[in-house]
């Protein structure tokens, strides 16, 4: 390992992240011919945006950075241990992804990269960088595989051995021209545990996810209506959701990495009270004042109170009928009033049946 390569390795670790990878910079093309693929097979119909020319453009990091060399490929763990707090009577609770417990990571890994290639500059010169978090136009999950970070497991995610699948990603892409780290290798063997216990059947064979049937894709991305059929099965996730990864051997016996920054920012994130949230989310200021600091946010006040609907509705318990009447009276938006009145109707069956 060169000294430069060894040197950037050490500082990452020091700045908190877990793992640390170099990846070559030239165009992804299996991956570019996979998504492609996936594309055809409407496995990405939920996303608009998500068209052929935003794949070629997403697998080649030049695109990014026209001068770029190497990618260094930097993941973190978000698994906390888990927080369990007796819930009040006649209370229900809901899931909240983990990933989402703590501070908004878009932030928090900026701020890291900034720090970690500053002392970069510092020992080499001012360099050309690009820094991203899951937001600009690249394959994370592929460089991610390609430097060494983690493998594909049969759920789309990248699983890091000794890491399990619970981490971020993001990437420096830099004009440095550094050693290369050999791809990451792995398998699942025959285990499908992943495919069994997805409930919408989002995950329609080992490595192909059909995006409009994902609770996290519906409960976070998905504007609108949520079609009928998919709800019983989206359960009580209210924000993403960790199923995929709960049944993974991979993530067993990972002991979590505890960071400050992905520590429940919120009281009782990882089990939200509904009725308290469906309350919370009846305004936008209400909403904005309690979740702006938060990945929750990105769902919008009436996405997430959409959400707390179908959660309700799945709850069972019959005794927050009330509470969904008011919210159905006091509620203006359209489509969040068709999921109460839903939960609702769900709820009045359960009571006769």
């Amino acid at each position: 390992m060169s000294d430069l390569k060894e040197f950037i390795k050490l500082q990452a670790l020091a700045e908190g992240f877990d793992r640390i990878g170099i990846a070559r910079s030239e165009p992804f093309t299996e991956t570019q011919e996979r998504l492609l693929a996936h594309i055809k097979e409407g496995l990405i119909r939920g996303l608009a945006w998500f068209t052929p020319e935003r794949v070629a453009y997403s697998c080649d990091p030049a695109n990014l950075l026209p001068q770029v060399k190497s990618i260094i490929s930097l993941a973190i763990s978000y698994h906390s241990l888990d927080i369990n707090i007796e819930p009040k009577p006649n209370n229900p609770c809901g899931k909240v992804a983990r990933y989402a417990w703590g501070q908004d990571y878009h932030k928090v890994l900026r701020s890291k990269m900034e720090q970690l290639f500053e002392k970069i500059s510092e020992r080499e010169g001012v360099r050309e960088a690009r820094f991203l978090v899951d937001t600009a136009r690249i394959v994370d999950r592929a460089v991610g595989q390609r430097a060494g970070v983690g493998f594909f497991g049969k759920n789309t995610n990248l699983i890091s051995k000794g890491l399990g699948s619970y981490f971020f990603l993001c990437e420096i892409l830099t004009d440095l021209e550094l050693e290369p780290d050999a791809p990451a290798i792995g398998t699942c063997g025959n285990c499908t545990r992943c495919l069994d216990a997805c409930p919408t059947k989002a995950i329609v064979a080992p490595w192909k996810l059909d995006n409009d049937r994902c609770i996290s894709y519906l409960t976070i991305e998905k504007r609108g209506s949520i079609a009928p059929d998919l709800r019983d099965g989206i359960g009580t996730w209210i924000f993403g959701c960790d199923i995929c990864q709960q049944v993974c051997p991979y993530n067993f016996k990972v002991v979590p990495y505890n960071h400050p920054e992905f520590i429940p920012a919120i009281p009782a994130i990882s089990q939200p009270e509904l009725l308290e949230w469906l309350r919370i989310t009846a305004t936008e200021e209400s909403f904005r004042a309690q979740f702006k600091d938060t990945s929750l946010v990105r769902t919008k006040r009436t996405g997430l109170r959409r959400n707390l609907a179908i959660a309700l509705g799945n709850s069972g318990e019959s005794r927050v009928l009330p509470h969904l009447y008011t919210a159905l009276e006091e509620e203006t938006d359209p489509e969040v009033r068709e999921h109460l009145e839903w939960a609702i109707q769900k709820l009045l069956h359960v009571m006769v049946s």
